[in-house]
């Protein structure tokens, strides 16, 4: 039965006659709402952010979409029951998409919007939700049997992993994090370095693959000015988190293990879906930087590690230089990234 100041329903059948063991409890539906605000504005792709970034610089959102993985949701006891992720175009071998990317507006979308994880978990009393940001390197396909998630190729996996701008070039792995804006007056940086003769000849957007630092690898932000001083200035602030110092090939079926997996757990210890829902807070994530300035490597941060703008970036979700999350290790982390996820009334 509902309980109003709380959000799962606990059903238990007790037998009444002696000897007889009680019936098994019946899964519990569960719909986890998440949402994009700003220094406690919503956002969305049709209107202006105010005041973002240490500059407190007015942008224009054109990308936000994450990957979910090892939802669960905590007792009092604080034992985490795994949330088995009901199957759909948003959600495969427990990993959600979620996506704030509509196509309208400033976005510039693939695939539409998707704000909620859904899926079961056993009846019973809950009090708090942890996810990992991010997509696991193996999972359960949807025939039971093993299969490769974070490295495999886009265009055969099922989705959601079947998006392309949610897919890096080199070693087919995933972005676990993809978070695009516009600031006004667009970004001056450094100049991008020449591409190497074979890339340029080819005509390619892309430098060639590395295996070590995905930071270059996948757009090359065209100049919308060339300054005076040998600056440019590009429209487009990027965060695109994922895996790097990987090894192994996917496409010759080897698993790919990561030196730093880059994947990030969050932990709410106090979180009722029924009434609420999670908030990324943009203004947290990028409140070190001048989004109208770039220091160099990507326009904003790839996941590079020697990025001068990724630091941050790793501070800001719990990732060390050297350190990197994994499943479930939320608290060893400290549980930084829960900075980043607000919770607020629905």
């Amino acid at each position: 039965m509902m309980r109003s100041e709380f959000f799962i329903i606990f059903v238990a059948t007790v037998a009444g006659a002696a000897g007889v063991s009680a019936a098994p409890a019946k899964p519990q539906a569960v719909e986890i709402s998440f949402a994009l605000a700003a220094d406690g504005q919503p956002v969305d792709c049709g209107h202006d952010i105010h005041g973002l970034g240490a500059n407190h610089v007015n942008a224009k959102l054109r990308e936000a979409s994450f990957y979910v993985s090892d939802a669960a949701l905590i007792d009092k006891n604080g034992k985490a029951t795994p949330i088995e992720l009901t199957r759909n175009d948003w959600q495969y071998a427990n990993v959600a998409l979620i996506d704030f990317d509509d196509k309208t507006g400033n976005c510039r979308g693939t695939k539409g919007a998707n704000a909620t994880l859904t899926g079961q978990v056993p009846a019973g009393r809950y009090q708090g939700l942890s996810f990992v940001i991010g997509v696991p390197t193996l999972g359960k396909g949807d025939d039971g049997k093993e299969v490769s998630l974070n490295h495999s190729n886009f265009a055969t996996a099922p989705a959601p992993l079947d998006i392309q701008s949610m897919s890096w070039s080199w070693q087919a792995g995933r972005k676990f994090v993809k978070l695009e804006v516009a600031p006004e007056g667009g970004i001056v940086r450094p100049p991008m370095p020449p591409r190497p003769p074979r890339a340029a000849a080819a005509g390619s957007a892309s430098p060639p693959p590395r295996a070590d630092a995905p930071e270059k690898a996948d757009q090359t932000p065209e100049p919308i000015q060339s300054n005076a001083d040998g600056t440019i200035t590009v429209a487009t602030w990027m965060l695109h988190l994922g895996s790097t110092g990987c090894k192994g090939d996917p496409i010759t079926g080897e698993i790919v293990a990561c030196a730093t997996p880059n994947r990030v757990p969050v932990t709410l210890a106090r979180f009722d879906p029924v009434k609420q829902r999670v908030v990324l807070d943009l203004q947290s994530l990028l409140a070190p930087f001048d989004l109208n300035r770039d220091k160099g490597g990507a326009t904003g941060c790839m996941s590079g590690p020697t990025d001068p703008e990724c630091a941050a970036v790793f501070d800001a979700f719990g990732l060390g230089a050297k350190e990197s999350a994994q499943p479930g290790e939320g608290a060893k982390s400290g549980n930084v990234a829960a900075k980043l996820f607000k919770v607020e009334s629905k």
